[in-house]
């Protein structure tokens, strides 16, 4: 293979020792920076569970390294970074200046996903970015959370194209108090986003620092060799794999509206270093809120691409160029303007990764996992706290079943692909918010059937104690079980079910919501199982496995 893209005097060639320590310093940078963001914010879901993401790009906006977080909003990176340069080119960034935006179809993802680029300067040039990825909470709407069912973008809350929020170190009160009275909890939000901007201005503290100590020349360097190494790695991986021409279907469990064309068909070509996705027979977009933007189609191959070629090449923009995406706009997979999109982030995605995966099975079986969970089971809860006299906003991800492997089952109770997002424990819901959990639990015999069984799904059950409290679920696999690999059987199905007082309990759909419950009404989540793999024996038939649980 070809290594026309390092010169012969690159820096990796003429120094590896130093390359390396820099370039590993680089993801170092990152990881500090979420500690800074964890350890400083206000929510929960930030300080607790990390619905986060830190990366570092070059001068060109492209990710030179990042944290070990969130792949749908790692791999969409890249797309945020050109959208930034382009609306505030180069020449125009000064020391301190930072741009905020959360646009789905300017590089954003969804609209909760807030992202805030800061410039890194070196000897009066500027070096690369910082920035960060944060899930705000709520960012308005039709329903708290900004995570429920609406047929525009517009009601999916308060939508920011690139803005530079901060000039010169100095936060622009005017705007950032624009943004804060169009959210439903704003000192929080605020806190937040304190905590966004003291993590970015630790990284370019960090970044600085590198560039004054090994020289702003063999800096850039890393940052642009980095690419490129991890781009020939992938692609010599994927030479090593026997040639490939798969295709796969799934459909998706509406859009909440009644839309039952939601189906995502892919074409995966695979010649020699080449990896060629296509989704040109995908579903037209739809009513509902689970077209996915460009970015979030991206970051899904991203994500299998990176999987297939063995899981130890550092990801940043040159690994993601290895791969070809093709994705009609208006499509299903890339969705245009005022096409609804929250649940693409959470939902869509995973689909797309289940569904790149089957068919990366018919080729490539022991290298594959089987179908997962597909999905990451949000919901949102929102209302007056009667004890506090303040309003509230709980937004939560439920993990599900993980798809088993040749040689492992699939982990249990796990948040799986896509998304990257630890556990909150229920006594710290408890004590901030007027709900009480009355069940958290893996249900083992959703795991399908296999030589190695599918992980278990996740039953949460949570009850109100107040009236008026505004829930919204948006989930998967309640009608499309999780495909099994090489024989193994589908994973159980999911279910979402509301028990009212005195009232018979109502099965909900996959996206519902927003649903007004009252002190007493629980709200009863199941997620699903994945699915198996190889054909089952008669002892992996017999009993789901206790191993394999998350923690």
């Amino acid at each position: 293979m070809s290594e026309d893209i390092l010169p012969p005097d690159a820096l990796m060639r003429r120094d590896p020792v130093t390359f390396e320590i820099v370039r590993n310093s680089l993801y170092a940078i990152c990881e500090e920076m979420r500690d800074v963001l964890m350890r400083t914010s206000f929510s929960p879901l930030l300080s607790l569970s990390a619905d986060l993401s830190c990366a570092i790009l070059d001068a060109c906006g492209e990710v030179a390294a990042q944290g070990n977080d969130i792949p749908v909003h790692l791999g969409a990176m890249p797309f945020t970074g050109r959208a930034v340069l382009e609306a505030f080119p180069r020449e125009t960034w000064r020391e301190g200046d930072g741009v905020l935006l959360n646009d789905p179809y300017l590089g954003g993802t969804h609209l909760p996903d807030m992202s805030l680029l800061l410039p890194v300067f070196v000897d009066g040039a500027l070096i690369g970015f910082t920035a960060t990825r944060v899930h705000w909470p709520d960012v308005g709407g039709i329903a708290a959370g900004s995570s429920s069912i609406a047929d525009e973008i517009i009601k999916e809350g308060l939508r920011i194209p690139p803005l530079k929020l901060i000039e010169g170190g100095t936060v622009r009160q005017d705007v950032l108090n624009l943004i804060l009275a169009n959210v439903r909890v704003p000192g929080d939000r605020l806190g937040d986003f304190r905590a966004q901007h003291a993590a970015n201005l630790r990284g370019v503290q960090r970044l600085a620092g590198l560039g004054r100590r090994y020289g702003r020349a063999v800096t850039e360097a890393v940052l642009s060799e980095s690419q490129a190494h991890s781009h020939l790695k992938v692609r010599h991986r994927l030479a090593a794999l026997p040639d490939a021409t798969v295709e796969a279907a799934e459909t998706l469990d509406g859009d909440g509206f009644g839309t039952t064309d939601t189906t995502v068909r892919v074409r995966i070509e695979k010649r020699g270093a080449d990896f060629r996705v296509d989704f040109s027979a995908t579903s037209p977009a739809v009513r509902g809120p689970i077209n996915a933007p460009l970015p979030v189609t991206a970051s899904s191959v991203y994500y299998v691409l990176m999987g297939l070629a063995g899981g130890d090449i550092l990801p940043n923009s040159g690994a993601y160029a290895a791969a070809e995406v093709t994705a009609p706009e208006g499509s299903l997979v890339n969705a245009a303007y005022p096409r609804p999109v929250v649940a693409a982030n959470t939902e869509t995605s995973n689909r797309i990764v289940d569904t790149l995966l089957a068919a990366l099975a018919k080729a490539y079986p022991d290298r594959v996992p089987a179908g997962s969970y597909g999905s990451a089971c949000v919901y949102t809860l929102g209302g007056d706290d009667p004890r506090s006299g303040r309003r509230f906003v709980h937004y939560e991800t439920i993990g599900g079943g993980m798809g088993a492997r040749r040689g492992a089952a699939g982990v249990a109770g796990m948040r799986v692909h896509m998304g990257n997002t630890m556990n909150l424990p229920i006594e710290a819901m408890e004590a901030q918010l007027p709900l009480r959990f009355h069940a958290y639990e893996v249900v083992r015999e959703a795991g399908g059937a296999g030589r190695w069984r599918g992980g278990g799904g996740v039953r949460k059950v949570v009850e109100m104690l107040a009236d008026g409290v505004a829930a919204s679920v948006l989930g998967e696999r309640t009608a499309s079980a999780a495909a099994g690999v090489a024989g193994g059987r589908p994973g159980g199905l999911a279910r979402f079910v509301v028990h009212r007082r005195g009232v018979a309990s109502e099965t909900l759909g996959a996206k519902s919501g927003p649903h007004s419950l009252s002190r007493g009404d629980r709200l009863e989540m199941v997620t699903a199982g994945g699915g198996g793999w190889g054909e089952p024996t008669s002892e992996t038939a017999a009993a789901p496995t206790h191993q394999g649980d998350a923690p």
